[in-house]
């Protein structure tokens, strides 16, 4: 065996401990500010991580006790890892995936102003150039009852481990920066 062959396996021996390392890495980031559940199935999809995330809005008059108005914005995080190269028609599938859980698990209400889904593929093999391309052109935003039982909005967000790069759609921007994927020598060099 030569010196690049046993590079080679040493690289694909590490793929799945990154992709380990990348879920806790983001399993530590999340369990501060979302409820959190690994290995979830929602819909019948299993989630490698599930995270919600719910703040309270309101209003007061005089004091802290009297509330004029009050509503919740929801924030919820499906992450699924491919250990295969994903295609267009795997990103697209999760998309639809994506929007079918709007009216089955996360139920609009008057309660609820603004409900965001953050969709995140992570593959250790890549993704598809025409799977990235429909990345970055896909938006979804809906509004229930022109907006009295608030709106939804879906962020997708591609993880690259393999190039170590990270796609998103329009709205995935806003985000971006905290599925960034640390270095292995943890000295800086953080990609997003």
């Amino acid at each position: 065996m030569s010196l690049d062959e046993i590079g080679k396996l040493e690289v694909e021996e590490n793929i799945p401990d990154k992709l380990e390392t990348y879920l806790r890495d983001l399993e530590e980031r999340y369990k501060y500010y979302y409820e959190l559940e690994r290995e979830k199935e929602v819909s019948g999809l299993k989630a490698d991580i599930f995270a919600l995330s719910s703040t309270e809005h309101f209003r007061q008059v005089f004091t802290k006790n009297i509330k004029i108005d009050q509503h919740y914005t929801k924030e919820y995080a499906i992450v699924k890892a491919e250990k295969r190269l994903v295609s267009k028609n795997g990103v697209e599938e999760f998309t639809k995936y994506l929007k079918s859980l709007i009216n089955k698990e996360f139920t609009p209400s008057v309660n609820i102003m603004s409900t965001v889904i953050n969709g995140v593929l992570v593959s250790t093999s890549g993704f598809s150039e025409e799977a990235v391309s429909f990345t970055k052109k896909f938006k979804f935003s809906k509004s229930f009852l022109l907006g009295i039982k608030g709106w939804c909005d879906i962020r997708l967000i591609l993880v690259d481990l393999k190039k170590e790069e990270l796609y998103s759609n329009q709205k995935g921007k806003e985000v971006l920066s905290a599925y960034k994927i640390k270095s292995e020598s943890g000295q800086g060099g953080d990609r997003a």
